[in-house]
């Protein structure tokens, strides 16, 4: 396939480097997301931002949004495993600061990616969408590229007010990869994960460098393939997430937040998403006993 050429290591890296991977597909790449987010502008307004010695490094927007909960509508094309999986990754950045982050206002009617004329016109509604694009090419970026999160910024720059994530599913079948089978045209890649990546830029991180924190769902690139998934935050990825939002009750405690990551029933988060889909406004409780 055309866009193998810019996939990034290999099965040793797999089990060498990341073990918060879960693998049980056939091939499997690792994916440059690099270019998923516009890094230029957001050190540009933040320079803080690429500084590793920085707290504000990691973090594109340190005031998070102008107004919470962040209301938004998937484009009609999406289907029930995309929106599940979606909502899932949404409820888990909840469960993150112990917060209601986004509250769900149904489909935006009659519009999908492709009704975009480009990558950015999409800004120019009131909307906070979800899209698939079938022709890639209009947003002017590579065809590699698995995602992108495009967001205007309030008159302070610390702050968002509005943004869209487009998904590339030309080149790419994404939503659950444990269920996903490749074809010779499109490979799996798991929504979850990829969406635990663009909401983190939705909600105001940047890319974390592998050298700073090897574990965090921000590390500019990701492994896909069928069966693979990415589903868990490093302590770095909480410690961003609360300097944006702070924290509420139990998510302050990032020990037992993590210890909790690790043992407990991941599959109610999916079926707490499920019933979040049949009821418009903010999420419903995770509760996992």
């Amino acid at each position: 396939m055309t866009v193998f050429k810019n996939y990034l290591g290999g099965f040793s890296a797999i089990l060498l480097t990341f073990s918060s991977f879960v693998a049980c597909g056939t091939e499997m790449y690792k994916v440059s997301v690099a270019e998923d987010f516009d890094t230029k502008r957001s050190e540009a307004a933040h320079p803080a931002s690429a500084d590793k010695n920085s707290k504000l490094y990691g973090i594109h927007a340190p005031s998070g949004w102008v107004k919470l909960p962040v209301e938004f509508r998937f484009s009609p094309d999406m289907d029930q495993s995309q929106r599940i999986h979606l909502m899932a990754a949404m409820k888990k950045w909840e469960w993150a600061v112990g917060e209601k982050l986004f509250a769900y206002s149904g489909e935006h009617k009659g519009v999908v990616g492709d009704s975009f004329k480009d990558l950015y016109s999409s800004l120019q509604d009131d909307v906070n969408g979800h899209y698939l694009d079938q022709d890639w090419a209009k947003t002017n970026k590579p065809d590699h590229v698995l995602a992108t999160t495009i967001w205007n910024n309030a008159t302070d720059f610390s702050v968002i007010s509005k943004a869209d994530i487009r998904f590339n599913s030309q080149h790419y079948l994404i939503g659950d990869s444990y269920e996903l089978k490749a074809t010779t045209e499109r490979d799996v890649v798991d929504m979850q994960s990829l969406a635990l990546h663009e909401l983190g830029h939705l909600l105001g991180l940047a890319h974390t460098g592998e050298d700073v924190d090897s574990l965090s769902i921000m590390n500019p690139a990701l492994y896909i393939g069928e069966g693979l998934t990415s589903r868990k935050f490093s302590r770095g990825d909480l410690e961003r997430i609360h300097f944006i939002y702070g924290c509420h009750g139990q998510s302050c405690d990032i020990d037992g937040l993590l210890k909790e990551q690790e043992n407990a029933d991941w599959d109610k988060l999916t079926l707490t998403a499920k019933r979040w889909m049949q009821d418009k406004g903010p999420s419903p409780e995770l509760n996992f006993n």
